[in-house]
């Protein structure tokens, strides 16, 4: 059975949990909104929805980006995810356009995965099989695409899983990797890390808001280390000032506040940044640097 037709039978159960339903119609309906938008794969385990969704064809791409979510997170967070995501491919694409240099770019949402909550997240258990699940993922993407250029971006928690991935040995597809506002990864990941950056096998870059207090705390867990502090990985900054513009040239950043993956508007109507918010510093940043991963040789 084609896979859409499994998100539609799972929404035509009449025994559906209401919580379940209106979690798997967040995925239907970003998919009814973007004619590109493709439903790579959804399953229900132990009664929990779990979807990944691409934007452009993966199959196709130069660039294929997975965006990966941190703790407490699943598909009721789906739209906000999948805008960032959506976003992200347009202004990628719209960089190398600028440059002068086109590439076929896809983004996926990859909510594939049991992030845990705030108590296992001091523990590696989740990000190891996390790290498992991408890994197949990817390496079914290179079957049908061996020349796809893999970057992974991962955000507090799944930052933890990207370090598992190299500590594992089963990151050798993940070309380019960015450690978001990072709840740290283990000793083990960090020498992995720091080898495969050594090898030029892969460019790893981190950041973090000065203001972000629930990073840190990650990191008192089993994964200590800040990726930030892993000799060869590329540091840059959240806290607002110079970030590149799409045309090529320096625009003002705004800084990121707090821990916030998404922008949140509060009761006053006042936005308080998110690492992906369309203005902020760290997401400018991350475009650009993503672009240089497809137009310029590893």
């Amino acid at each position: 059975m084609p896979v859409r037709d499994e998100l539609r039978s799972a929404l035509a159960r009449p025994d559906l949990p209401v919580e379940t339903r209106t979690k798997i119609q967040h995925v239907q309906s970003v998919l009814d909104a973007d004619s590109q938008a493709r439903l790579e794969s959804f399953t229900i385990l132990d009664g929990r929805p779990y979807a990944v969704v691409s934007f452009g064809d993966p199959s196709t791409a130069d660039l294929v980006v997975y965006l990966l979510h941190g703790i407490d997170t699943d598909l009721a967070s789906f739209p906000e995810w999948a805008d960032a995501a959506q976003r992200l491919c347009v202004d990628i694409i719209r960089t190398c356009v600028a440059r002068g240099e086109p590439r076929k770019v896809a983004t996926v949402a990859w909510f594939a995965w049991d992030s845990g909550t705030h108590v296992t997240a001091l523990a590696t258990k989740h990000a190891t099989i996390g790290a498992a699940r991408l890994s197949v993922d990817i390496d079914r993407l290179i079957v049908r695409n061996p020349g796809a250029h893999i970057a992974a971006v991962a955000y507090s928690y799944s930052t933890t899983l990207l370090g598992e991935m190299f500590a594992l040995n089963i990151a050798d597809e993940v070309r380019t990797a960015f450690c978001i506002a990072s709840a740290g990864v283990t000793h083990a990941a960090s020498t992995a890390i720091e080898d495969a950056i050594e090898r030029e096998e892969a460019v790893v870059y981190a950041t973090e808001g000065a203001g972000d207090g629930v990073a840190p705390m990650g990191r008192l867990g089993n994964h200590p280390i800040d990726p930030r502090d892993i000799r060869g990985v590329i540091v840059y900054d959240s806290d607002g000032g110079e970030a590149p513009g799409i045309d090529g040239g320096v625009v003002a950043g705004v800084p990121v506040e707090g821990h916030a993956s998404q922008t949140a508007v509060d009761e006053r109507g006042i936005r308080h940044p998110g690492y992906f918010d369309e203005r902020a510093q760290s997401y400018l940043t991350l475009v650009a640097r993503l672009a240089d991963a497809v137009t310029t040789a590893l």
